[in-house]
């Protein structure tokens, strides 16, 4: 029995509204009743509220053009005990991922040339990391599982559809009965049902994830199916996986980075492609034979 290992689920603020934007909601609520000194300190947390998380109330009131005590009657108002508890929801926004939270005042090098390596570099470092945290042992085990599966369904919802799309696609050139959810228009019961104790589901799961994650993956495992799920390095324990790789998608710009991602994907499938040996070579021969016989391609 594969041991399943799972990173630590991030902290919780307990004033999450449940969509952890409970800091710029307070600001919008409050915002038209606000004095001047504390609506300067309002705009600048509405433009780039992540910066909460990063700065002391005196750096934010520096920043702003306001003053300390504008600061404190502000969190007041919005309903925080104090500003530490405001540093908190917005870092809580910042690690569910939202982009109006990772936005900064300024990340970039303002020349062209300066920008592309600024780009290139934080790439090489979330693929870098991600790669390097791989356990061997468990790498062998997931591919030899996704050869050896009688079915594979590949899931995801959102930017993971396109990551488990990515995989299904590369896998399905070298092996039968591999499958990829959810379809338009379809509901997942169905095949989630078929699964079984010889067959793999891989659920691509990164941030923002949506709530039928852990409701699949957890029926799968009901279903005893083994499972492997890919995310991103700020997701809670799901105990219900068999296997669970953490990638970084951290960069500065607002949006999160998949170049870590799909090179563990390419590394993944290259790795199978090398273990189905000859059958997989055969498979794909066929596929190629047919794309010819019914003018798929030029």
């Amino acid at each position: 029995m594969t041991r399943k290992t799972n990173p630590p689920p991030p902290s919780k603020n307990a004033l999450d509204t449940g969509t952890h934007t409970a800091l710029e909601k307070a600001v919008r609520a409050q915002y038209a009743s606000l004095p001047v000194s504390e609506r300067r300190i309002a705009d600048f947390i509405l433009e780039f509220p992540g910066e909460v998380a990063a700065y002391t109330a005196t750096e934010l009131a520096e920043m702003s053009n306001g003053s300390n005590a504008a600061v404190t009657r502000l969190i007041k108002r919005l309903g925080f005990t104090n500003y530490d508890e405001a540093r908190r929801a917005a870092r809580d926004a910042q690690t569910w991922g939202s982009p109006l939270y990772l936005m900064q005042q300024a990340h970039q090098p303002k020349d062209f040339a300066g920008r592309v390596q600024f780009h290139i570099d934080q790439d090489a470092q979330n693929i870098t990391t991600t790669l390097h945290s791989l356990s061997p042992d468990s790498f062998r085990s997931i591919v030899d599982a996704i050869c050896t599966a009688k079915r594979v369904v590949c899931i995801g919802w959102r930017n993971s559809y396109f990551l488990a799309a990515y995989l299904h696609w590369q896998i399905v050139q070298v092996r039968k009965h591999v499958s990829l959810l959810p379809n338009a228009g379809m509901t997942l019961a169905e095949d989630i049902s078929m699964l079984g104790e010889d067959d793999l589901l891989i659920c691509v799961g990164m941030r923002r994830r949506v709530p039928q994650v852990e409701k699949v993956i957890e029926a799968a495992d009901k279903q005893q199916a083994k499972i492997l799920y890919i995310t991103d390095r700020t997701a809670g324990g799901l105990s219900a996986a068999t296997w669970t790789i953490p990638c970084s998608v951290r960069g500065a710009e607002p949006f999160d980075r998949y170049s870590a991602a799909l090179s563990l994907l390419h590394f993944i499938s290259v790795a199978v492609v090398e273990k189905m040996g000859e059958p997989g070579r055969k498979h794909l021969q066929s596929i190629e034979q047919l794309h010819d016989t019914i003018d798929e391609m030029e």
